[in-house]
């Protein structure tokens, strides 16, 4: 379990009522695939997120969702399919020969297999014979990754790779607007990682590309503090949650008198 691929390592306390299903399986996974070569995403990330900041809510999830790291050459489609094979699963392929293939099953359980966005369609890899599902914002994703140790169980520590805060919420941002399945479930997920980020002015500085407006996105949905999803926090969290997503919004250059009151 050696963490020498250079990223953050997290230290991740078992959340109250311990770590549930799918966890399990996500830690099988873990032992046969590196943290090198796969992201994990989804509700499981969420998860992560908020049992590392100490937050008392939960993410209800059955799936596992990963994006591989085709793009460092670390993974191929071809050997982590093989992998999960080995451990039982079967590629679940669509009758539309057009449609991507990403699911793998084995009896109830589910691994989802994604690549990021924005590949070149030349080194786009096939999972069975079938294009992948590209994830939007993918690719920002994997380029701000985090390593999280955590034990489920008895066994030993894992090291699974989860994007990290800021990675997570443009996530979101982006799922939000090209996944039109269940906004909701991403805007209660946004809200969770927005009371994760402790200093936004500092994460502000990190964004780029298509970032903030990805953000921007979930803040006009979020701009009501009385939406839903932000009773899912507790109220000492509510606050600071909502700060952050407003900062992050924010043009920078409407930041800067913010940051010199800081600094003096």
């Amino acid at each position: 379990m050696a963490a020498d691929d250079g990223r953050e390592t997290w230290d991740v306390p078992v959340p109250p009522g311990g770590w549930g299903t799918p966890w399990p399986q996500c830690v099988e996974l873990a032992r046969a695939l590196p943290s090198t070569q796969w992201t994990l995403v989804g509700g499981l990330m969420v998860q992560l997120h908020s049992a590392a900041a100490g937050l008392a809510v939960s993410r209800p999830t059955a799936d596992v969702d990963i994006v591989l790291h085709i793009e460092t050459g670390a993974a191929t489609t071809s050997s982590v399919s093989a992998v999960l094979t080995g451990l039982g699963y079967t590629l679940q392929k669509s009758i539309d020969h057009d449609a991507p293939a990403h699911r793998f099953v084995r009896g109830k359980q589910q691994i989802d297999v994604m690549i990021a966005d924005h590949m070149p369609e030349a080194k786009v890899p096939t999972i069975g014979g079938r294009k992948p599902f590209q994830v939007a914002g993918g690719t920002q994703a994997l380029k701000r990754t985090v390593n999280c140790r955590m034990v489920v169980g008895d066994g030993e520590p894992v090291l699974i790779s989860i994007p990290n805060a800021l990675g997570a919420l443009v996530l979101k941002g982006a799922a939000y607007k090209e996944d039109s399945r269940d906004k909701g479930r991403h805007l209660d997920d946004a809200v969770v990682l927005c009371a994760t980020i402790r200093e936004p002015l500092t994460t502000a500085k990190d964004m780029g590309g298509s970032d903030r407006s990805r953000i921007i996105t979930l803040r006009k949905e979020l701009e009501d503090p009385g939406h839903r999803s932000w009773q899912l926090l507790e109220a000492a969290d509510r606050t600071p949650a909502m700060d952050a997503l407003r900062i992050l919004a924010t043009n920078p250059q409407l930041l800067l008198p913010v940051n010199r009151l800081k600094k003096g």
